[in-house]
């Protein structure tokens, strides 16, 4: 059996980008959340579903490489389907492509089943993986791990969870993680480079009133790489690492 592919199109707006005008990471991946709902949705397996059984989905990897992001006013193609589960985790890809057809970034998430009661992965019941066509595989996907930061070097800042920066899950959205990881950088560094790939690793949600420590490394002796970590006392809740043109 192959996987469903389900194509979305979106035109990129000017409030989803940043100065130079291209599309932030963090708006890119809120867009593909949003895909990947509307899949679900469109197999009867939305939010009201998953809420009716006590489940939410949670993502607790990213990893992606950049061609080129999207730019404001640009209409992109987003294609997305599952590559394959097991019994706790679910693979899926995403394919961004521009207007002529050209791939602009590459995205694979790995997700898990949260228990909103328990506040914990459980097992994934095969009616909420089987109608998306991918193959049940016992092993896992290899994805690669963040490169570990160097603490010697590294900037730190102080932030507090707001109360929007909570989603329907009630906790952080994954797209504010990376806000904070980014605004680590500053704006010179931010402004002078693009993405070219990175890796994205959940470990412990957070939640409304938190105050977190954001660490960040930059090396740039063979083009730029920074390495990113966020925590609370001595829980790590996640690691990042991305390269840089």
């Amino acid at each position: 059996m192959n996987a469903l592919e389900y194509t979305s199109t979106h035109q990129v707006l000017y409030y989803e980008c940043e100065k130079t005008k291209r599309l932030t990471l963090p708006m890119l991946l809120n867009i593909l959340i949003q895909v990947s709902g509307e899949q679900s949705a469109h197999l009867g397996l939305g939010d009201d579903k998953m809420e009716e059984m006590g489940y939410a989905w949670i993502v607790l990897q990213h990893t992606f490489e950049v061609t080129r992001m999207p730019q404001t006013n640009e209409t992109i193609q987003i294609m997305t389907k599952a590559r394959q589960y097991n019994k706790f985790f679910c693979y899926r890809d995403f394919f961004v492509r521009g207007e002529q057809g050209e791939n602009l970034v590459t995205f694979t998430m790995v997700f898990a089943i949260l228990d909103r009661n328990q506040r914990k992965m459980v097992r994934i019941p095969k009616e909420l993986v089987e109608p998306y066509g991918a193959p049940f595989e016992k092993g896992l996907v290899r994805i690669p791990k963040p490169t570990v930061l160097d603490e010697k070097d590294a900037a730190s800042a102080l932030y507090r969870v707001r109360y929007f920066d909570i989603d329907g899950n009630d906790h952080v959205n994954n797209s504010k993680y990376i806000e904070w990881m980014l605004d680590m950088l500053g704006a010179e560094f931010l402004a002078s480079h693009e993405l070219k790939s990175g890796t994205i690793k959940f470990e412990k949600e957070l939640v409304y009133g938190q105050m977190v420590n954001c660490l960040a490394s930059l090396s740039e002796k063979d083009g730029a790489q920074s390495s990113h970590r966020i925590q609370t006392d001595n829980q790590i809740h996640c690691t990042a690492s991305f390269e840089w043109h």
